[in-house]
């Protein structure tokens, strides 16, 4: 080990890369933000979006990553990881670090939150899943991306609202205040004008739509409601599944998990605490694992 050893944790999701670096004690010195790292989606976008992401952090502190095969070792939590096609390709990939590993984004996040010991988390964000650790050993529920799964998710909250709205315009189920309100808010008058705005959107565009639902769920809005309840039931669903592996904590994360925790379950608000680290260092965690021979590389 030299004295400048650096680690970089890295947490690489649909929408941004977040670096972090840390030094040798795990203190953190600074962090930098770049594009997209869905390594399963954006392939090469991925790995430039890793590359820029940790050169700005290492700018930051006046360190050159021309020299980074030298004293940078980095680990990152990537969504898509998991995918096997995805992962034999990182495996391959010619990085410029002294040392390069990976994991899941779901993985790191739930290692950074419980700092590398069994629990549970519940992401409840543009996506959802549900996770257990247990014996370093990760076990998963939901997750699955926005075509086929993340039933939940502020997106597919979002998806359900419009869908339901579309159907409230053309009559074939009652309207409420909620589908008249999501109408002027997109300024849709007529199926079409919902059509035209998110015939090709992101699961992203889908997402911001689930804080006026959650809104009108609050106030009673019959279809509102019927939706954030079916998205409660499934969320119940997979978080009791976590938490009877892991005997645990439940650390909640997502931007859309503290809104929807009302309407879970009762028991599960009492197993909630906060999260110790954040994912980038639950990727260092991770890296730490492997080198101790208490995990094994995803591959």
């Amino acid at each position: 080990m030299t004295e400048n050893k650096l680690y970089i944790g890295l947490d690489g999701g649909g929408t941004k890369c977040r670096a972090v670096v840390f030094d040798k004690n795990f203190n953190e010195l600074s962090s930098a933000i770049a594009g997209p790292a869905n390594i399963a989606k954006y392939g090469n976008l991925a790995y430039e979006a890793i590359l820029e992401a940790s050169e700005q952090a290492l700018n930051a502190i006046d360190m050159d990553i021309a020299s980074a095969h030298e004293y940078l070792y980095v680990s990152a939590g990537l969504a898509g990881a998991n995918v096997p096609s995805a992962a034999k390709a990182l495996a391959q990939w010619q990085h410029p670090f002294a040392r390069f590993d990976y994991t899941s984004d779901l993985h790191a996040a739930a290692l950074g939150a419980h700092g590398g010991s069994d629990g549970s988390v519940l992401i409840v964000g543009t996506g959802s899943c549900a996770a257990a650790i247990k014996n370093h050993k990760l076990s998963q529920f939901g997750g699955h991306g926005f075509m086929l799964g993340d039933k939940g998710s502020g997106a597919w909250m979002g998806r359900k609202g419009l869908s339901l709205t579309l159907e409230a315009l053309e009559g074939v189920i009652p309207s409420s205040d909620y589908t008249h309100a999501l109408c002027e808010h997109l300024g849709a008058r007529q199926p079409s004008d919902l059509i035209e705005q998110f015939n090709q959107a992101s699961p992203a565009s889908f997402g911001a739509l689930a804080p006026m639902l959650l809104e009108y769920a609050h106030r009673g809005d019959c279809i509102a409601l019927a939706i954030v309840e079916d998205a409660a039931n499934y969320l119940s669903i997979i978080t009791h599944k976590a938490l009877a592996i892991s005997k645990g904590k439940l650390v909640l994360n997502g931007g859309v998990s503290r809104a929807i925790l009302p309407w879970l379950e009762q028991d599960i608000a009492e197993h909630v605490i906060d999260a110790q680290h954040g994912p980038e260092r639950g990727a260092i965690i991770y890296q730490q694992q492997l080198t101790e021979g208490l995990t094994h590389d995803i591959n």
